[in-house]
């Protein structure tokens, strides 16, 4: 089995799936699990571009606000799963693309296995977005299991 995982959670219905795959089928007795939440800062780049200030809050202010609300969301489901499963993890938030900050903290921790979700983007999207899974899993130096 593997000794220490690292699992992307984003707080998708795919990272759900990809935590409770990675307890279920690939921890033993030993296994550390580690879980991170990466603040995606670049995902709001629109939101600043299209709102007005206006006398309301700033977009920089808004898009905390987003990252916040998503990071606290994704905590809640990973803090209930690992609960429910009795299962210790240490939870890791990073910041900046996630596709880097993945492999920089897997590579950190000495991780000998990634578990991540795939959003199940079709052709288009992934052109103009990339997919962080596929990134993952092609420029991981350790096995990656991805799961739709």
């Amino acid at each position: 089995m593997f000794s220490r995982i690292l699992v992307a959670c984003d707080g998708s219905v795919q990272s759900e799936k990809a935590l409770l795959t990675a307890i279920d089928d690939c921890m033993a007795e030993n296994t550390e699990l580690h879980v991170v939440h990466i603040l995606n800062i670049n995902a709001f780049k629109a939101i600043e571009a299209e709102t007005s200030y206006g006398g309301v809050d700033s977009p920089h202010e808004i898009s905390r606000r987003f990252l916040e609300k998503n990071r606290d969301e994704a905590v809640k489901m990973i803090d209930r799963i690992c609960r429910e499963k009795e299962v210790i993890f240490t939870l890791h938030v990073e910041g900046g693309d996630p596709r880097h900050a993945i492999l920089d903290l897997a590579s950190k921790i000495d991780s000998d296995l990634i578990v991540i979700g795939s959003t199940g983007k079709g052709l288009g999207s992934r052109l103009i977005l990339g997919s962080v899974s596929r990134y993952v899993s092609d420029h991981s130096p350790v096995s990656t299991l991805v799961i739709k």
